[in-house]
C-alpha cells in the first residue's frame, strides 16, 4: 500500500543521514503488492489518518433474514418455518452469537428482516430486533417480492409494491421500535423498484444479485457509491449505472470483487467451502483498499445469513472470528478500515457528493 512505500523511503533517508550504506536498508523492490501478501498487509504498523490524507474504506457485514414460512401476506411456506418455535429460537440464537462476535471487534451490522420472522417476533414477544437496535446495529428490510406479492409481482404497479414495502416496514418497526427504516435489499429485477422504494421512504440500497442466475453484473462492483437514474430488468443496466445527482436512492457497491458469482460462491463446496470463501473475501478486501481514493467515500461489505458459517460446534462461527481477528482488526487499528452501517455509508456519501 502507499504507506508501505512511504515508510521504506523514510528508512532509506534515515540510513543515509547516519552514514549507513543504502544497501543495508530493507529493499522496496522485494515488497509485493498488498493483495499478494495479505498476512503482511494485515499487520502493518498503525498509521494515523488525517483529513485529506490516505483513503479510508468503510466496512460492515450485512445479514439477510429470509422469508421462511408463510409471510404476512399469505405467501410462502416450506419445511424451514419461523412459525416453528424451535426453529425460530435456534435462528435467534445464531443471530445473537454472530452480532455479539462482531460487537466484540468493535463493529456493528446491518440486519435486514422481513415477515414471517418479524411477525413471529411480534406474536411471541421476542425482542431481538429491539435489542440489536439498542446495541447500535442498523435494522433494515430484506425483501423477497414473490414471498410477499406472489409469482406475478413484476406485473404489479409501483404503488402496489410501495404498499407492501410499507407493510413490511411496519412489522419491522413494531418488532424493533425503529421508525427510521432506510436500507433495503431485494426486488432486483423490478424496473420500477426505485420508484416504489422512494414511495415507501427507503433511500439506501445494495446487494444486487440476479435471483435467476445468482450472479451480479460487474458494472455494479467497485467501491464508490452513486445514485442510480433508474432500475434494471437484469439485462439492461444503462440507467442503473448512470449517476443521477438528484436521485432519491444511494446505491452501495459491495466492493472490488472480480467475479460475477461472488455473492453465491459462499455456498459452493466446489469453491472450497467456508475457508476458501473467506480467503476470497480477504483478497477482495485488499483489492478494495487498493481501489479506495482519498477524498471519496469508499465502501466494502459482505452478507451472511442466520446460522451460515457456523462450522464446528466446538468453534461456532470460527471462520468469521478468524477473519475479523487476522484481517479486519489490524486494518481498523491502522486507520485503513472503519466500521460503518450501510446507511451510515450512504450518509457519508451524501455529505461529500456535492
Amino acid at each position: 500500500m502507499k504507506r508501505t512505500f512511504a515508510f521504506l523511503s523514510i528508512l532509506i533517508i534515515a540510513s543515509l543521514a547516519c552514514g549507513l550504506p543504502a544497501a543495508e536498508t530493507p529493499s522496496a523492490a522485494v515488497v509485493e503488492p498488498v493483495e499478494t501478501q495479505p498476512t503482511e498487509a494485515a499487520t502493518q504498523p498503525q498509521v494515523q489518518n488525517e483529513a485529506g490524507g490516505d483513503a479510508v474504506l468503510y466496512f460492515t457485514i450485512g445479514m439477510h433474514i429470509e422469508p421462511m414460512g408463510e409471510t404476512a401476506q399469505g405467501f410462502g411456506g416450506g419445511k424451514a418455518d419461523y412459525h416453528n418455535p424451535q426453529f425460530f429460537d435456534k435462528q435467534v440464537k445464531d443471530i445473537l452469537e454472530v452480532t455479539q462476535l462482531v460487537e466484540s471487534h468493535g463493529g456493528r451490522m446491518t440486519i435486514q428482516a422481513q415477515s414471517p420472522f418479524t411477525t413471529v417476533a411480534i406474536e411471541s414477544g421476542n425482542t431481538i430486533l429491539a435489542d440489536l437496535a439498542a446495541s447500535g446495529h442498523e435494522i433494515a428490510l430484506h425483501f423477497h417480492e414473490d414471498a410477499h406479492m406472489g409469482k406475478n409481482s413484476s406485473a404489479l404497479q409501483p404503488l402496489d409494491w410501495c404498499n407492501v414495502l410499507k407493510e413490511e416496514i411496519g412489522y419491522i418497526t413494531q418488532a424493533s421500535g425503529v421508525t427510521d427504516i432506510r436500507y433495503w435489499s431485494g426486488g432486483n429485477l423490478y424496473v420500477d423498484m426505485y420508484e416504489a422504494a422512494e414511495c415507501a421512504g427507503l433511500d439506501v440500497n445494495s446487494d444486487w444479485k440476479n435471483p435467476n442466475t445468482q450472479s451480479t453484473d460487474m458494472s455494479l462492483t467497485g467501491v464508490h457509491p452513486w445514485r442510480p437514474a433508474g432500475g434494471t430488468d437484469g439485462a439492461d443496466f444503462t440507467l442503473f449505472t448512470q449517476n443521477d445527482p438528484n436521485g432519491a436512492v444511494v446505491f452501495l457497491p459491495e466492493g472490488q470483487y472480480d467475479k460475477t458469482d461472488f455473492a453465491a460462491s459462499r455456498r459452493s463446496d466446489e469453491a472450497g467451502g467456508d475457508e476458501a470463501y473467506f480467503e476470497y473475501l480477504k483478497e477482495s478486501l485488499y483489492a478494495s483498499l487498493e481501489a479506495a481514493e482519498a477524498g471519496k467515500v469508499n465502501v466494502f461489505h459482505f452478507t451472511i445469513h442466520p446460522g451460515e458459517f457456523r462450522g464446528s460446534p466446538r468453534d461456532p462461527f470460527g471462520v468469521i472470528e478468524k477473519f475479523l481477528t487476522e484481517v479486519v482488526d489490524p486494518l481498523v487499528a491502522s486507520g485503513d478500515l472503519q466500521w460503518m452501517t450501510l446507511s451510515e455509508m450512504a450518509d457519508a456519501y451524501a455529505e461529500i457528493e456535492q
